[in-house]
């Protein structure tokens, strides 16, 4: 392989990376917005806005006793837990964006996204109980699960429209899956 020829392999692969990057940060975003939306719609509606964001951010900065002290909305409690809830979604939007990127060429990556989004919203309770269990009697979990499964779809459907051949790949894993059994 000459030096010219690397270069012009090497060049696409940056492409490609930023791509990553850029279809992550925005994915990742997607996601958080929802959440947050979601979460500030019922905190509305209970007569109380911010209170999730100031329970996580409460939980974040001072433990979970803290929380269970008693929450107060105040500003520093809020950014906090929003930086990190955007900074976490943008993280884990470059991980879907490259397994969808992966997932083109590979189908079986289908299963790696669904294995990863289980995991994400098994963690959740997980680190809940590590936590001390305080925040299921402020957080509901059905909030929870309807926030990241909303979540999930815009983001599902952001990859779809970033990514239209990845629809063909499900059908190519199905193919090939009644192939086998054939």
């Amino acid at each position: 392989m000459t030096v010219d020829q690397a270069a012009k392999s090497e060049a696409p692969a940056r492409v490609r990376a930023s791509d990553v990057m850029l279809d992550g940060l925005f994915t990742g975003m997607i996601g958080a917005l929802v959440v947050a939306l979601w979460f500030l719609a019922l905190d509305l509606s209970a007569g109380r806005p911010l209170f999730t964001p100031a329970l996580l951010g409460t939980v974040l900065l001072h433990g979970g006793a803290a929380a269970s002290a008693g929450v107060i909305v105040q500003p520093l409690e809020v950014a906090a837990y929003t930086a990190f809830h955007f900074v976490i979604f943008v993280v884990f939007g470059i991980t879907v964006s490259y397994l969808t990127t992966l997932f083109e060429k590979f189908p079986i990556m289908f299963f790696v996204l669904l294995v990863l989004a289980l995991c994400l919203q098994v963690g959740f309770f997980v680190l809940n109980i590590a936590l001390g269990a305080q925040l299921m009697g402020l957080l509901r979990p059905w909030t929870v699960i309807v926030a990241n499964l909303l979540a999930a779809a815009g983001m599902a459907l952001y990859q779809w429209k970033r990514h239209p051949s990845v629809v063909k790949s499900i059908d190519r894993l199905w193919e090939e899956e009644e192939e086998d059994h054939a």
